[in-house]
């Protein structure tokens, strides 16, 4: 008969030593207040960088190629203009291609093609201080469907503008 309330003893046992329960602290301190968000003050944006941004052109490539044709050439001259007038402002220039590839390889012409914009930038007297580069490859493409249209508008390097501490003005530029 011992044997047999053994296993009930422990059961009876076993249960309330690993439950015990801890008196609540009685020192918590007052839940913290959450403090109300800082407000940003909006950025006065110039309205020299405001009319960079509606007047800055993109750039557009034939098929499978980085090299810049004379209207792109044409419209990099405009925007070299702008920004030797104005040296405060700053831009990143994203490379972008059609869907017509490999992700990789859109992402390396992409590359490209901003790295083209960048050198001819450069030579026009921009310090590098002042101009990214991005690629996007086929991830942001301006026009949807599969027509060459379409295409021709994808295979572009653009332009954001940005100004004071980097933040972008209006998105992206370009007309």
């Amino acid at each position: 008969m011992r044997l047999a309330l053994l296993p009930l003893a422990l059961l009876l046992v076993l249960p309330a030593a690993g439950c015990k329960k801890k008196a609540p602290p009685t020192d918590i301190p007052d839940a913290p207040v959450a403090a109300e968000p800082k407000q940003e003050l909006p950025k006065v944006v110039p309205d020299h960088v405001q009319q960079m941004v509606a007047n800055f052109s993109k750039v557009y490539f034939d098929f499978d190629a980085s090299l810049l044709n004379a209207d792109s050439k044409t419209a990099l001259d405009a925007n070299a203009a702008i920004m030797s007038q104005y040296a405060d402002v700053k831009v990143e220039v994203q490379g972008n291609a059609d869907e017509r590839g490999t992700t990789d390889y859109n992402l390396a012409l992409g590359q490209k093609r901003a790295d083209a914009v960048l050198k001819y930038l450069l030579a026009r007297g921009i310090s590098s201080s002042r101009v990214k580069v991005v690629s996007y490859g086929e991830e942001r493409p301006a026009a949807t469907g599969d027509s060459e249209t379409a295409y021709a508008q994808n295979r572009r390097a653009e332009f954001v503008i940005t100004y004071g501490a980097g933040a972008p003005v209006q998105g992206t530029s370009g007309n």
